[in-house]
């Protein structure tokens, strides 16, 4: 699994904390990438920050992730990875 986690200044610590805890509540196996380079946040069409992709499909933006919300959408991205 593929997340990567967009940042630029405001709850960068956060998010990325947040995701990590969630990775591991989830129990999946994932690849995380911080992005924190404007024009590759651009180019992602990604308008707002901190801002989630979890292999390719935006899952949070604008705003620092509850814990719960990431563990739901990484469960969620798990099994279609495994059902496809």
């Amino acid at each position: 699994m593929e997340i990567r986690v967009y940042i630029s200044c405001c709850g960068a610590e956060k998010t990325l904390a947040a995701v990590q805890q969630a990775v591991k509540q989830a129990g999946v196996a994932a690849h995380v990438e911080v992005v924190n380079d404007y024009a590759e946040i651009a180019r992602a069409g990604i308008v707002s920050t901190p801002a989630i992709k979890i292999d390719g499909r935006t899952v949070i933006s604008g705003r620092v992730p509850q814990v719960a919300d990431l563990v739901t959408s990484l469960i969620t991205a798990a099994s279609k990875a495994t059902t496809t």
